[in-house]
Order: structure tokens, then sequence, then C-alpha cells
């Protein structure tokens, strides 16, 4: 099935609705045309956050340090590519390059370029939608609400490492999508190898372009060509013949990081102790925790918040904002997806099918992937395919409302009934998304506190390198961060803390 053609008579319906009356250009144009317009503004909004924000010490200041002392990049790549348990090679170098480019401006380079990054991610998330009609629309505004609303949002905003290679795999995603919902031709299956080769060696979650790649083809998407997808999966192979055979890069073990586990939080000692005998259901735990936290945003990290509160005798309204609007629309999508599949087997596959297809592939290898623990930011690929499959489900649902599905349409107190639920769900949504901002501003604040905290004579205190230019370093990142006017989130009102803060 060729993606770029009408693939049933719904599809083949609206477009002669849009051909009927002049000027047919102007009618296709105005509702897609509006979705960029509503992306743009929420890029810009939360750019001008992420411009609000110094630099991080933690995670941060210490890759910078190494880039200063890098003498190049292919010095910084051959060192990175050969560590233990990671074979992330570009993402230092990228660290590296920024930090040459910036030439002493360093916070405008950093957060400039993860604006840069978000900006791109939405406008690709937002194109990969197809809005061809005012009723889709309203479907892409309710995904764009899921994307920006979503937990696993959060980590593409708010850390930076200094740069947030978990949005860029996004973006590599992304990418990969919107070459594969292409006409195709040679450069595009050139540009899917070249997506995969950079999101591979950047981060392991680099992998999920390949898994992009192959679903879409699945799914009937095909840009990318056979060719392309044989060619993906060659350099596939060679990247794990590369990593475990050449090169002897391992995978995390239990003492890498702290993880939770239940209603708990285990540090890397105590899951050796409880685990080390024996992994498999940590490892089980974990994928299946993955899985869980992007369709009902619980658990988080690996701990049930919920199960913890509830013990507790005191659940918080946030979890409440968290739960409620993540089950009610995974409970559409599934209900959605069932009555798409009945319809598939009459032969009705519509375009936007495929988005459940592919959030199906791209959750469960996702979670796979997270076996060695949970973090929100690890399933954030996941988390954008949610939210693209809910623009499926909205747009099926505004159908039904309208009366267009034939005998499977809803009765006038049905119609009310769900229509008031969808409006319902995108309001928490929405309300999720503005809490974004809230919890940048108290990240922001938090950053600064810690510049402020930092002795910059005493570096090696706190175990980083203590030279002449390191000192020099650390002053000037110091000085940018307490420059910044920062407003103080305890002078903010005390619902936004209840309802927002982690």
């Amino acid at each position: 099935m060729n993606a770029t053609e009408p693939s049933s008579g719904a599809d083949a319906a609206r477009s002669g609705e849009l051909t009927a009356s002049a000027p047919p250009v102007a009618r296709r144009c105005r509702p897609r045309t509006a979705a960029f317009v509503v992306a743009a503004i929420l890029a810009l909004s939360f750019s001008y956050d992420l411009m609000r924000m110094p630099v991080q010490v933690s995670d941060s200041f210490i890759e910078m340090l190494d880039a200063q002392q890098s003498p190049s990049l292919t010095a910084m790549f051959v060192s990175i590519a050969q560590r233990q348990a990671y074979f992330r090679p570009l993402r230092l170098v990228q660290i590296k390059a920024l930090f040459d480019v910036a030439d002493g401006h360093y916070w405008l380079v950093y957060r400039g370029f993860h604006a840069l990054l978000l900006c791109i991610a939405l406008w690709l998330f937002t194109r990969a939608l197809r809005v061809r009609s005012w009723p889709e629309f309203a479907a892409a505004m309710f995904a764009l609400t899921v994307f920006t609303g979503i937990h696993t949002f959060r980590g593409l905003v708010q850390e930076a490492f200094p740069i947030n290679h978990f949005l860029e795999i996004v973006v590599f995603c992304l990418v990969a999508l919107n070459l594969a919902q292409s006409r195709g031709g040679w450069w595009v299956d050139v540009a899917a190898v070249l997506t995969f080769v950079a999101a591979s060696l950047t981060l392991e979650s680099g992998l999920l372009v390949w898994v992009v790649i192959a679903g879409s083809w699945i799914s009937g998407l095909r840009g990318i060509s056979k060719r392309g997808v044989v060619a993906t999966t060659v350099v596939l192979g060679a990247y794990f013949w590369v990593r475990f055979q050449f090169l002897s890069v391992g995978t995390p073990g239990l003492d890498e990081r702290s993880s939770g586990f239940g209603t708990t939080l285990l540090e890397p000692e105590d899951l050796v102790r409880r685990f080390g005998a024996d992994p498999t259901w940590f490892y089980l735990y974990n994928i299946a925790s993955s899985m869980l936290t992007v369709l009902f945003s619980e658990p988080d990290r690996g701990i049930f918040h919920v199960g913890r509160a509830w013990l507790q005798e005191e659940i918080p309204a946030r979890l409440y904002l968290k739960i409620v609007p993540s089950v009610i629309t995974t409970g559409l999508l599934i209900w959605v997806a069932v009555h798409r599949l009945k319809n598939r087997t009459k032969g009705t596959f519509r375009l936007t099918d495929q988005f459940f297809v592919l959030f199906g592939i791209v959750l469960v290898t996702n979670s796979v992937m997270s076996y060695p623990y949970t973090k929100h930011e690890i399933m954030s690929v996941a988390g954008t395919f949610y939210a693209l499959a809910t623009f499926a489900v909205a747009s099926c649902v505004i159908e039904r409302l309208q009366g267009q599905l034939g005998a499977g349409a809803l009765s006038r107190a049905g119609r009310f009934v769900v229509g008031s639920l969808l409006v319902a769900v995108a309001t928490m949504w929405a309300f999720r998304a503005v809490g974004m901002h809230y919890m940048l501003q108290v990240q922001a604040f938090n950053e600064r506190n810690e510049w402020a905290r930092l002795d910059t004579e005493r570096l090696g205190d706190r175990d980083y390198r203590s030279d002449a230019s390191a000192r020099a370093l650390a002053v000037q990142l110091r000085r940018d961060a307490l420059e910044m006017r920062i407003s103080n989130p305890r002078l903010m009102p005390r619902w936004a803390q209840t309802w927002w803060a982690e």
C-alpha cells in the first residue's frame, strides 16, 4: 500500500470534500498552517523557559570540563568509544564540538542548541500528523497537548547534560518517521541510514530509529524503500559486531545506578545484594514498569508513587493529575484500536491506523531496551509515539461525534458523553502541559542556587578538576547563572506547587 494515497472510502470522501469548493488549495492549507502556528507557539514558549535556565552544575559541568581538556574531536571519539558499559562516542563529541564553537559563550550556545532541538521536534511531530481538515486540526491540538503534557516530555526539557541527547533521539526518530511518510527516492534511503548511524552512536536508545524505519515499512509507510530498510539493518548488524565483538563493550550492570522497585528506591549495593544472583525478575520488572509508565504515567522511575502514597494514607493532587488523563486516554486508545482492527478485516485500513501499529512496536522495543534500569527519559520515544497515536484516537472519536461512521455512529446521548469526556481529558492534558513551565522555573531556580553555593576556588572538594582553566570556566558559568533574573517559585500561588511540584 502506498501511504501517500487515500486508503479507504472515508479518506477518499474527505479528499472529495476538500476539492469540492473553491479555493481548494486554501481549504487544504489552512488547517495545516494553523497546526504549525500552534506548534510554533508551544515551541517558543518552552524555548523561552530554556533560555532562562543556567547551564547545570551536576551532569553538565563535568562534561564541559572533559570537553575543555580533550585536545580534539577525534581524541574524544576514540576515548569514549572504548568505555565498558556504554557505546556513545558521538555524545561527548557533540559536547566538545559545541564547546569549541561557543568560544566563551557557553550558556548561549548550549541552551540555544537545546531550544533549537525542541523547536525541530515539535515541527517534525506536527508535520508527521499530516493535518488536512479542521477536525484533524482539533485532533492535532489534542495530540500536541499529550506530547507536551506527558511526563516523558519532562526529561526532554528539564535536563541538559549539557546537551539533551534524549531529545536528540526523539528528533532522530521523528526524522525517520517523516522520511517514511515521504514519496521516497535514493536520497531518502541515504538520509535514513545516516540518521540511524548518528542516533545509534549518540545513545543506545538511538537504535529505536531502526525500529521506526522497520515498523513504518510493516505498517505500510514505504517512503524508505526496501533497499533502505535492508541497508539500515546491515548497519544495525555492524553496530552490534563492533560493540560486542570488536570493542567488547557490554551493557550496564546492577551496580551502575539506583533504580526504583515497587514503592522504594534501591541503591546499587541494594540491587546487587537483592538481585545479583539472578537479575531476571528485576529486568522483567523494569520492562513492565517502563511500559506501564507510558500508558498510565505510573510507575515513575520504577516507583509506584500511588501505592506508596496510599500506604501513607495521603495521595497528593499531582498524582491524580498524572494518572486520571493517562488512564482515560489509554482506555480510549484501546477502544479505538479494537474498533479499527475490526474494520481492518473489512479492508478499510486508514492512514492514521499506522500510528497505532508504530506505537505498539515502539512501546514494546523501547521497554525492552530499558531492562537495566527505569528512567522516563529513556521512554521519551515511546511517549512521543503515544502522543502520535492519540491523534488517531481523537480523529476517530471526532468522526464518531460527527456521525460519519454509518452504522457505527453514536447516539445523541453517546455523542454528548464521549464529547464531554474528550473535552475534559484534553483540558487535563493541557493543564499538565502548563505545569511543565512551572517545573522549568523550579529547575532554573534550583540550578542558580547550585551555582551560588559552588566555591570556584575549591572545585577539588567536589571531585572536579581544579586547575586554572577549570576554575576560569567555573567562574564564567557561575557569573552567567547569577546574572539571570529568575523567579522564586515559592512566591507563586500555593496551588501551583500542589498540582505540579514533583
